[in-house]
């Protein structure tokens, strides 16, 4: 039998005084949609600020069972926002340290959240914006959904180096080690780096059906089982393995080698456009 679920306060999270995001909330499930449709949802600091404090207000909220991530336009996020670094200009150890704790943190509070979290993804879904799906619990991806790590092809680094966890090592180091930011929805759902593929179009339909599904459960024993889950993580070492790769990425970013060097050069003088043109014809 379904449960009855309490109604959705009117609370901040409900307005619509956000200028990166829209959040709604009913039948006890929570909706964020990255609203940034014009830079295919990057993370600015505007973006990871509003998104933190919705998801915050939904955990604290006892009518909301289950929180659903999507993406405006035509993707889901291409990751992090490579324009607001370049004006960030950071180039000590110290500086970039500050930039990728809280880049990682923006990822992991998917994680840790305490309610279930799903990813409805469309479009592209790489670097950052793979991680961020990577964090919640499901991704439900449409089938013309295209995920991937660039990071390698430019001379950064991966914040929150979840993928390994996902489909393990080999598979892991095939993708990563190469830049692939090509990765079919359909090769995904083979090698479990998404929950479910769907046709083009249903991803959020299907997302919010497996909310509702999820909704439906007794709350109690949702948040405990996802926390034993997640515990189960942390005692093969995932936590501090993340930490340490991100400690790799602030090196990484500190040193600025030679690809990143003329990334940077090509994105100050020509523009970011002709900057990925550059990355990309290298491995054409």
């Amino acid at each position: 039998p379904s449960i009855a679920l309490p109604p959705c306060r009117d609370m901040p999270h409900m307005h619509s005084d956000y200028t990166t995001i829209r959040v709604s909330a009913a039948d006890g499930i929570g909706h964020i949609m990255l609203d940034r449709p014009r830079a295919l949802n990057a993370f600015n600091a505007a973006l990871m600020a509003e998104v933190t404090t919705a998801l915050r207000a939904f955990e604290a909220d006892r009518a909301i069972r289950a929180v659903v991530l999507s993406g405006e336009g035509r993707a889901f996020s291409a990751g992090f926002d490579l324009k607001e670094a370049a004006v960030n200009n950071y180039t000590t150890a110290v500086e970039w340290r500050g930039a990728i704790e809280a880049d990682f943190d923006f990822i992991m509070q998917f994680w840790d959240c305490r309610k279930p979290t799903i990813a409805a993804v469309h479009g592209f879904c790489v670097g950052g914006g793979l991680e961020l799906a990577m964090a919640c619990d499901l991704v439900i991806a449409g089938e013309d959904a295209v995920f991937g790590q660039p990071e390698v092809r430019f001379g950064s680094g991966i914040v929150a180096m979840l993928v390994p966890w996902m489909v393990g090592p080999k598979l892991a180091k095939d993708i990563l080690l190469s830049g692939n930011d090509r990765i079919p929805a359909s090769r995904a759902a083979e090698i479990g780096l998404i929950t479910e593929k769907v046709a083009a179009g249903s991803h959020l339909e299907r997302a919010m059906e497996k909310a509702r599904e999820i909704a439906q459960a007794a709350p109690l024993s949702v948040e405990l089982t996802k926390r034993a889950i997640n515990r189960g993580f942390d005692i093969r070492g995932m936590r501090s393995a993340l930490l340490a790769a991100a400690e790799t990425e602030i090196l990484i970013e500190a040193s600025a080698g030679e690809e990143r060097r003329e990334f940077n050069r090509i994105r100050g003088e020509e523009g970011l456009k002709e900057a990925i043109a550059w990355r990309d014809a290298r491995y054409r």
